[in-house]
């Protein structure tokens, strides 16, 4: 018997897009599936198109509508998504992308042939015209090492909610809602599927479209958004170093918690925001006095680093990437477990 499947849309300022995005569902050819619009209260015509796309369209997929009753971002749309779905499975969708016509019959394959998986990814593919693959290598079709499973979600494919076929009891069990409130939620979410996931399945075939918009989160550059990202990235940090104090860290989560940090640092240099780089340096000394390391000038370097107006540096094209990847190296353990034991900042398993 057919798994249903729950597509979740979140929908806000999306005119221009949504309905390439609508295209795209409605062309699946897997059929036994519902698509949630969730309704965030938009000041375009977004919902408009979409009534009247909806009106439209006969077909065997369930489309209907959720509205808020005030804009509450796209964490909230997606948990209502997830509390009202009716799916073996959901997947999430951004209403400014697309996906293959046959994304959903591609996953659902592989969540058959490997019924114990907890989600099931595809890989995605980025560009206007001509497509590449977002995988930083091939990735196995299916994986139930822990330690294996934190460097594919962690750092291998890519750490974003979206394209992935996921158990929605899976997702009930482990309370695995999205933050409220701060941009940049899909760091904070994979963070925590990676500590839950027991076994997963993924495929390298490209099976979602992502398209860089102007305007969208990600691509915007004005004070404003900056500032926003910036307080997502914070609320994530924190979050991550309490965790990994409470609980202990390895050497993938210790990576991910440093390249985040170090695309904080991207941020600030821009943003030149003395508030901002106050509240940043409170945490980075919170880390340095609470892991109480033995004093080297490597550190010491390091520490300085992070501080104006060195860390300006930061936002000088390629330094990201080499800083991220000195650091991971040396702090880690990226290079070598035995390293990472001997350099860590935070406590080991």
């Amino acid at each position: 018997m057919p798994m249903k499947v729950s597509i979740i849309i979140p929908v806000y300022n999306v005119a221009p897009y949504i309905r390439r995005c609508l295209d795209s569902v409605s062309s699946q050819t897997y059929h036994d599936m519902e698509c949630i619009l969730v309704d965030d209260c938009g000041t375009d015509n977004s919902m408009e198109i979409v009534r009247q796309w909806i009106e439209k369209y006969n077909g065997p997929i369930h489309f209907h509508i959720v509205s808020h009753y005030q804009n509450m971002g796209v964490s909230a749309a997606r948990n209502t998504g997830i509390t009202i779905a009716i799916g073996d499975y959901v997947y999430f969708l951004d209403s400014d992308d697309a996906i293959t016509p046959n994304c959903i019959a591609t996953l659902m394959a592989l969540a058959t042939q490997y019924g114990d998986a907890d989600f099931v990814q595809g890989n995605m593919m980025k560009g206007t015209y001509v497509f590449s693959y977002w995988f930083k290598k091939e990735v196995p079709e299916y994986c139930r090492d822990h330690e294996t499973l934190q460097e594919l979600i962690l750092s291998t494919t890519t750490q974003t909610a979206c394209n992935r076929l996921i158990k929605r009891s899976f997702l009930l069990k482990n309370s695995l809602y999205f933050p409220m409130g701060i941009y940049m939620e899909d760091m904070y979410w994979v963070w925590f599927l990676a500590k839950v996931t027991r076994a997963a399945a993924f495929t390298n075939y490209g099976t979602y479209f992502y398209y860089k918009n102007e305007g969208s989160i990600m691509s915007s550059l004005s004070a404003k958004t900056r500032k926003k990202r910036i307080h997502g990235f914070m609320v994530s940090a924190k979050a991550f170093y309490h965790d990994m104090i409470t609980n202990g860290s390895n050497r993938f989560q210790r990576q991910y918690f440093i390249v985040k940090l170090t695309m904080c640092m991207r941020e600030l240099a821009t943003l030149h925001s003395l508030r901002h780089w106050l509240a940043f340096w409170k945490l980075i000394c919170t880390i340095f006095l609470h892991s109480k390391p033995r004093f080297t000038l490597y550190r010491a370097a390091l520490f300085l680093a992070f501080m104006p107006p060195l860390c300006f540096f930061n936002s000088i094209k390629g330094w990201t990437w080499r800083l991220q990847q000195y650091i991971v190296s040396r702090i880690a353990g990226h290079e070598d477990q035995s390293l990472g034991l001997r350099h860590s900042l935070f406590h080991s398993k």
